[in-house]
């Protein structure tokens, strides 16, 4: 696969006008250069990073990782680079997330703030392309009922963020690169660029929120939403201080669940931020797909999750599938949305006999697991 950036050039030589001349150094035939996709332009270009320099080049004929290895293959205006085949090397991803992980933080801190926003005057006083991109970032998340069904919960994984550049590579009709979750976050970095500096390291006051990373050896652990910024009606600068780092931090996060999926052992990492009631909450996901065992057709599918939800609290479970049998398991904060979930136990039991499916187990239990790996003891030991 060959790809042709079209707007290096121009980096190159302004890099040569300031004196420098190790860009085009490290652009030599031969040389091979650890790249990345970093979203898509207005007029369809893919945006990468490759060397250290940001370039623009039209999409290829496949698909591409989210990160990846070139080599050099001719200079000029517009150099042809050639994707290394074979998978990623173990180094460039370790890298990836040695990088990722001191910035990364959850979602509600920019959600949190995005809330606030819609309710004070300040964001009228914000420029217009960085308002246009955060109404870009509100439509990209999903609501409630938007997950309730099968093909709303597949959509709404699809544009999560994890399936980005998937889609950039294999545009089709029904997973459109436009309502994806990264994408907006991206636009709303590019924006944020755009804006000049105010007051050095302006930012809101808040509480400090420290939330682990998404990473296979750890737990799930609910989100919940961050507490009520207080914005002042004029102070912009503190706004654009704040935006710049919680942007930072939820794409660093979208790119460590990226690089902690592994779709060739059948292990999904993916983070769906809703819309509720005055606020944005995160749905949690871990899809992991088991091999098969002699007769049957298709492995076991387990999928673990976590909320935290105002109206329900913490709420943490797991849902083992080995067609036609479906296991539930559900944790509960709360002993009243233990009593709410309970009552679902019968129409839940319906819903999956019209499907064709048997509801073999079916537990809620007050309180949050404290698993010592990714899934609970309980789980652990129905699958040994």
């Amino acid at each position: 696969m060959i790809i042709q950036p079209t707007s290096l050039a121009a980096q190159l030589w302004a890099g040569a006008a300031a004196g420098t001349t190790a860009a085009a150094d490290s652009w030599r035939v031969g040389t091979l250069l650890s790249a990345r996709v970093m979203g898509q332009t207005d007029i369809g270009r893919l945006l990468l990073e490759i060397g250290g320099l940001t370039v623009e080049a039209d999409a290829p004929g496949g698909q591409l990782p989210q990160q990846f290895q070139v080599r050099v293959l001719t200079q000029g205006a517009q150099p042809q680079l050639e994707v290394v085949p074979g998978q990623v090397d173990e180094r460039v991803a370790m890298q990836g997330l040695r990088e990722r992980l001191p910035l990364q933080n959850g979602y509600a801190p920019l959600l949190g703030v995005l809330a606030a926003l819609a309710r004070r005057p300040v964001a009228r006083m914000l420029p217009a392309p960085l308002r246009a991109a955060l109404a870009t970032l509100e439509a990209a998340i999903n609501k409630p009922s938007d997950v309730g069904s099968p093909l709303g919960m597949k959509e709404a994984i699809a544009k999560s963020g994890a399936f980005l550049e998937s889609h950039l590579a294999e545009p089709k009709h029904d997973t459109p690169a436009a309502d994806d979750f990264k994408a907006a976050l991206l636009a709303l970095r590019r924006a944020l660029a755009d804006i000049p500096t105010g007051r050095a390291g302006a930012t809101l006051a808040r509480p400090p929120i420290d939330t682990p990373p998404p990473l296979v050896q750890r737990p799930l652990v609910p989100q919940p939403r961050a507490d009520a910024v207080q914005i002042a009606d004029d102070d912009v600068d503190a706004v654009v201080g704040q935006l710049r780092v919680d942007t930072r931090a939820a794409l660093s996060r979208v790119e460590i669940a990226q690089l902690e999926s592994h779709p060739q052992a059948g292990l999904w990492i993916v983070e769906v931020p809703l819309a509720g009631v005055r606020g944005y909450d995160v749905l949690q996901l871990r899809i992991e797909e088991g091999k098969p065992v002699a007769g049957e057709a298709e492995g076991p599918w387990t999928v673990g999750f976590a909320i935290d939800p105002p109206s329900l609290g913490a709420v943490q479970g797991e849902i083992q599938l080995r067609v036609p049998r479906v296991s539930v398991r559900l944790w509960a904060q709360r002993p009243e949305t233990v009593a709410r979930l309970e009552n679902e136990f019968v129409p839940l039991r319906r819903l999956l006999e019209k499907s064709g499916l048997i509801l073999d187990h079916f537990a809620c239990m007050h309180g949050l697991p404290t698993p010592p790996s990714a899934y609970s003891a309980v789980l652990l030991e129905a699958r040994a």
